[in-house]
């Protein structure tokens, strides 16, 4: 048995998947950090646990992350087109509120480029 949260985050990744259009469709959608391959060629898509706050006792408000990354990890122009891409496709699909640049660390490899797009489910 499966957690709210975990199944809100399986909801969230399936409708990122079905947003991908076919010159996307080998792009990588995860929960699992560490299944993203060493320099994200296709590029990925990382839904992190979410952030909560209480505003009352009986409130919880949740805020979803969703990291978006692309390799290669030396060519900064190449990742940031493809992630580019990528965002523009999935934006629609969820009342993203911001998108901060990062960085995301694979496993093996060096860091690549990555925005964190940021969400609040609806109350």
């Amino acid at each position: 048995m499966t957690g709210p949260r975990l199944e809100r985050a399986a909801e969230i990744a399936a409708a990122i998947r079905a947003a991908l259009p076919d010159d996307l469709a080998d792009v990588l959608v995860t929960f699992d950090g560490t299944q993203v391959p060493q320099g994200a060629p296709d590029g990925a898509v990382i839904v992190l646990p979410p952030r909560l706050t209480f505003p009352t006792y009986t409130q919880t408000e949740t805020t979803w992350e969703v990291c978006v990354t692309a390799g290669p990890f030396n060519n900064h122009m190449v990742a940031w087109d493809r992630i580019d891409q990528i965002m523009a496709a999935i934006a629609p699909v969820l009342d993203f509120t911001e998108a901060e640049p990062s960085a995301f660390q694979p496993t093996a490899g060096q860091a690549l480029s990555a925005y964190v797009l940021t969400y609040t489910d609806p109350e």
